[in-house]
């Protein structure tokens, strides 16, 4: 039991190490100018950093921080605080500059690094690129680091994306114009590309780096009218296979209530194609509700075709046996009617007896 416990006291004490040895340099303050957004070919940036840290001088371990960047002819200034008053200066170029423990051990206190970095984005570059890397090594191990990347954009770049992006914005005016002559409400993708329109207007009149996040914009703009549009014609043709399966169910119910022919072949034939459109049209609400909207039409098409099917057969049936004799809701027309009928059959049963006693008086 004691072995147990002191194996756990050592594993704890290596993760307390391994602990410290991971925040050995705090990132107080970072300043990147320009602050946000993709940067151009050429642009001066900085970068500025308060570092606050520790030194493990318990034993003869070897300790530095070394810097990097992507941007071209860089340069370094590298301050030490000590309690907030500058105690050393140093002056750096390069792409890799490298703050020994010698330079940057100074007793106690509350020890800082003032970093401040200029560069240049090279001409050449597009993608992303590193502007600061920071690493704490120890025995020439990185035990911590931070990184800042940035996109950078090219305007041949931008102009080529923004000429694509307005035919893609064409393109889905045509499909939502077409979308709304089917009757599909267009009106909640309509409002996302015109939102898009607006940012690829944007776009045209801005410089590269500004123009990149139009881009961005009318890009996921124009994805989801793409996806409402879908949603909102899926709906649609859900909604066609309610209102066709609406129809069929009406010839049914006459057939059945008002003409008593539940039990005739033709009649158990609608329905049952009536029950397989339903299947359909159940399986088209569940894809539409599970946002699998090409599905739900397809399913939905299916469920319009058979109930349509149906449909046929039911309206030639109610052609074929007409309106036939129905007492339904027209009882007492057809009881006032009998009973003229019965008055006038006796009336001329009366007259023709009455008739016959004359002759023979």
């Amino acid at each position: 039991m004691k072995a147990n416990i002191g194996r756990w006291i050592i594993l704890l004490l290596a993760l307390i190490c391994v602990v410290q040895a991971a925040s050995a340099f705090n990132v107080k303050t970072e300043k990147i100018n320009p602050e946000s957004g993709a940067l151009e070919p050429n642009q001066k940036v900085t970068a500025h950093y308060v570092l606050t840290y520790s030194m493990d001088r318990s034993n003869s371990n070897d300790e530095s921080f070394e810097f990097s960047t992507g941007l071209q002819n860089p340069s370094w200034e590298f301050k030490i605080l000590r309690d907030g008053i500058e105690i050393n200066k140093v002056a750096k170029g390069g792409y890799y500059p490298v703050m020994t423990e010698f330079e940057l051990s100074y007793g106690e206190g509350k020890i800082e690094l003032v970093v401040d970095m200029h560069g240049t984005v090279p001409s050449s570059t597009s993608g992303k690129i590193e502007v600061t890397r920071i690493q704490h090594l120890k025995d020439k191990e990185v035990v911590d680091e931070h990184i800042v990347t940035r996109d950078v954009v090219n305007p041949d770049q931008v102009e080529s994306s923004l000429s694509a992006q307005q035919q893609q914005l064409k393109d889905l005016k045509a499909d939502i114009d077409d979308k709304a002559s089917q009757g599909v409400d267009v009106s909640a993708a309509q409002a996302k590309y015109d939102e898009a329109s607006k940012a690829l207007n944007d776009a045209a009149s801005a410089g590269p780096s500004k123009a990149a996040g139009y881009l961005a914009t009318a890009t996921k703009d124009m994805d989801e009218a793409k996806s409402l549009l879908d949603k909102a014609w899926a709906e649609k043709e859900v909604s066609n296979t309610a209102a066709t399966l609406e129809s069929l169910d009406g010839l049914i119910t006459y057939f059945v209530e008002n003409r008593s022919m539940g039990g005739d072949p033709q009649v158990v034939s609608i329905v049952t194609k009536r029950e397989s459109a339903v299947q359909f049209y159940t399986q088209a609400k569940d894809n539409l509700n599970a946002n699998n909207y090409p599905l739900a039409r397809s399913k939905a098409a299916d469920g319009t075709a058979k109930a349509n099917e149906a449909l046929g057969e039911a309206t030639a049936l109610r052609e074929k046996i007409g309106e036939g004799f129905n007492f339904g809701g027209n009882l007492l027309l057809y009881v006032g009617i009998g009973v003229v009928v019965v008055l006038v059959v006796a009336g001329i049963v009366l007259y023709r007896r009455k008739t016959g006693w004359d002759e023979l008086g």
